[in-house]
């Protein structure tokens, strides 16, 4: 079977669905947290603590209520702090941050950029109360009173489609994936070492290998309920180390839900062509 070579498609990292446009307005992006903490927005909000005879700290963020949820648990890597929103209190060095690696606003962290030693606190939306929502494995809970049997979960849900490579000549496998009809990415797997090892990118991806590709929760951002099931509709593409791109004819297509699995084969080689199904 060969398979109709297509033009280079640009593969988006994982990291790149992380580019999301910013909930709130901020200020220039963070270099280092801490040692060159960014200069405060012209437009820098002023955040009031205050106290609720129910609920304890609190301060209101464009609309949302936000309270003392944990602290830091290792170590808050210098690209993971969007955007400077304001200040708490009266202290302009009391900074408030939202976060990259956090695209539902759930989270703001606050850290005092005078105080070397000073460790961040991260705030979480009080309207989660209750709810198993997903959280940077970088916050640990305090084990607050108030906030009860309120859940996280570190890893975002997705669903995933586990391949049987059964392949020969394969440099890259990737996907571009739908639901309900709209576009929600590219995702892809190729062999990490290829590029340190093999300066002209020819290290094929290893026969007989489990490979997985999805979609995961953070592409449905702002498009679909994470929690309900969506008609996913999937095209494959193979990249063999002979240099050529394939769209493969066969088109995944299910009613699925974030945490389900499907399983698919693909064989072939580059002067064959593929299959996948």
């Amino acid at each position: 079977m060969m398979n109709k070579p297509i033009k280079k498609i640009k593969i988006l990292a994982a990291a790149a669905a992380l580019c999301l446009t910013s909930l709130f307005t901020g200020c220039a992006a963070l270099q280092m947290f801490g040692e060159r903490a960014p200069e405060l927005p012209e437009n820098a909000q002023l955040f009031r603590k205050t106290e609720t005879d129910s609920s304890g700290i609190m301060i209101e963020v464009n609309g949302r209520k936000y309270m003392p949820f944990g602290t830091l648990n290792g170590k808050l890597s210098n690209s993971s702090l969007q955007d400077c929103l304001g200040y708490l209190d009266n202290d302009k060095n009391d900074r408030v941050y939202t976060l990259n690696d956090e695209p539902y606003g759930n989270y703001l962290v606050s850290k005092n950029v005078s105080g070397i030693m000073e460790q961040p606190m991260f705030w979480r939306d009080f309207a989660t109360y209750g709810q198993d929502i997903f959280t940077p494995e970088y916050i640990v809970s305090k084990d607050d009173v108030y906030w009860g049997r309120s859940g996280c979960y570190s890893e975002m849900k997705e669903f995933r489609i586990l391949i049987n490579f059964n392949a020969d000549d394969v440099k890259e496998l990737s996907m571009e994936y739908k639901g309900n009809g709209i576009d929600l990415g590219t995702c892809g797997v190729m062999n990490a070492v290829g590029g340190m090892k093999n300066p002209n990118g020819k290290l094929p991806l290893t026969k007989g290998e489990e490979l997985s590709l999805s979609i995961s929760e953070l592409s449905m951002f702002g498009k679909l309920d994470k929690d309900s099931a969506f008609d996913a509709e999937c095209v494959f593409f193979v990249e063999s180390t002979d240099g050529q791109k394939r769209e493969l004819d066969y088109v995944y297509k299910g009613n699925v839900k974030l945490g389900d699995e499907a399983r698919l084969t693909l064989t072939g080689n580059a002067k064959d062509g593929y299959k996948i199904g």
